[in-house]
């Protein structure tokens, strides 16, 4: 005969605390951050790896470069200074026509042509025509006032066809006049004989602001012939 078991269920038995629930979905939610910070640490050594790759396969093609430099033959290697010294005696001779051209003085006539102008400058870069420039400046002008001195100068020089495509700092796509070598000589000059170097920088800034109203002005001028 076989024993009576008997199962007592107590229907009134409490129900899971409210502690218990937030601890399991505590639980819940650091195992889920887990694994997802796993999943994450996985990516990072996937990326990492293929950038280790990378630079590897950088260094590599550096070494290949560097070991074909060393097998390259030296007459290979001195090419770009042979055009490197070629270019510099072509400008060189260039330089030497302008000289020769000037004279290392003033041109004969007033520049009419922007181009012709900045040729001129560039006669000016050996010492000897820069410094003759300077005396010519010196005497080619009598004006007794700084203003008047500057503006005749300046026009031995250049006309105000050229001089309205230029200004001191060279602003809307203006020939910077600031720097050039014939500013500077004509410099020189007006401080020997006015002895303001501020005042040459404001009457020149003068000069070349009214360059264009001057060709406004000028006579038998078509206004459609002005840019």
């Amino acid at each position: 005969m076989e024993p009576n078991i008997a199962i007592n269920i107590n229907v009134n038995a409490n129900p899971v605390s409210t502690e218990t629930l937030d601890f399991q979905r505590i639980v819940e939610e650091l195992r889920r951050e887990f694994n997802e910070m796993k999943a994450d640490r996985g990516r990072e050594r996937v990326e990492m790896d293929a950038l280790r790759q990378e630079v590897a396969e950088l260094k590599s093609r550096v070494s290949a470069l560097e070991a074909a430099r060393e097998r390259e033959p030296e007459e290979g290697r001195e090419r770009p200074a042979m055009a490197a010294r070629d270019r510099e005696a072509e400008e060189d001779g260039e330089r030497a026509v302008e000289e020769a051209r000037f004279g290392g003085s003033l041109p004969d006539r007033p520049f009419t042509d922007l181009n012709d102008f900045l040729q001129f400058e560039s006669s000016l870069e050996t010492d000897d025509a820069f410094q003759n420039v300077i005396r010519t400046l010196g005497t080619a002008s009598t004006a007794p006032s700084s203003k008047e001195w500057v503006a005749n100068s300046w026009h031995l020089v250049l006309s105000d066809d050229v001089g309205r495509l230029c200004s001191w700092t060279g602003i809307r796509e203006k020939q910077c006049i600031r720097d050039l070598r014939i500013t500077l000589a004509m410099r020189s000059a007006f401080v020997r004989k006015f002895g303001r170097e501020e005042e040459f920088v404001e009457k020149t800034q003068l000069f070349y602001r009214g360059a264009q109203d001057r060709v406004k002005k000028r006579p038998n001028t078509l206004q459609g012939e002005i840019k």
